[in-house]
């Protein structure tokens, strides 16, 4: 796993960790990895395997011992995670910044709770660049996020070949929005044209034109139906089934 030899490299005194202590680390590299929302004791003990190192002896005692409201991790359904103030501590150990949580002024993120993990990822992503005032970006990613879950729907139903040209390339967002619209196999809402349309409109003029600034004005005039937008194609895809 090379980014798990690029991470190491980046945690002081390494070779001097004893294995508890690294068991911290693995567990804030399994995390900010983000394929899924918590890691486990299996994972970890991976981590030691990889790296050819002899692992803690009992891993899911360690972590079970250190859960709580006043420990380092969390108890999940999945497994663990780490606490938001052990994953600060980590993150300055290792000079990674640790990313805000996201707000719900953009989208609500739970929009995207069972999706795959780099939708989820991009959607966060968005709604991060928004809140912090970087307009172009987040039109840029809100226009990858809707052409990406496009194209997952006609994934989900077997007519990817509907999107593709005669080199099975997927068309451009241009292309794949009137023909999401006319599908057979779903019914698209009547108002959602409007907003995909602006998605690639704002999306366009962000990425391709040099004389455009994005504001904060020209997306929160379609938020609200961006929100729609998003919420109707990902029920749509289905993705718990």
């Amino acid at each position: 796993m090379e980014e798990l030899e690029l991470f190491i490299l980046r945690i002081p005194d390494f070779d001097q960790k004893t294995a508890a202590e690294l068991i911290d680390y693995f567990a804030f590299f399994l995390q900010k990895d983000n394929t899924q929302d918590a890691f486990t004791a299996a994972q970890i003990r991976n981590c030691f395997d990889t790296l050819s190192l002899s692992p803690y002896s009992n891993i899911s005692s360690y972590l079970s011992r250190n859960c709580g409201n006043k420990g380092k991790y969390l108890k999940k359904k999945q497994g663990y995670t780490l606490s938001r103030s052990a994953k600060e501590r980590i993150a300055l150990i290792v000079s990674e910044i640790a990313p805000k949580p996201v707000s719900s002024e953009l989208i609500d993120i739970s929009i995207f709770e069972h999706t795959p993990y780099y939708l989820k990822q991009i959607a966060e992503e968005m709604i991060r660049c928004y809140d912090s005032g970087h307009y172009n970006a987040t039109l840029v990613l809100m226009r990858k996020l809707v052409e990406t879950l496009i194209i997952e729907c006609f994934e989900k139903y077997g007519v990817d070949a509907d999107i593709k040209d005669g080199s099975g390339v997927f068309y451009y967002l241009s292309d794949l929005i009137p023909k999401y619209l006319s599908a057979t196999k779903w019914n698209a809402s009547r108002n959602i044209k409007k907003s995909l349309e602006s998605v690639k409109k704002y999306g366009d003029l962000s990425a391709h034109n040099r004389r455009f600034l994005a504001k904060k004005s020209d997306i929160d005039a379609f938020r609200f139906e961006l929100r729609q937008a998003l919420q109707e194609i990902v029920l749509t895809i289905n993705y718990p089934s």
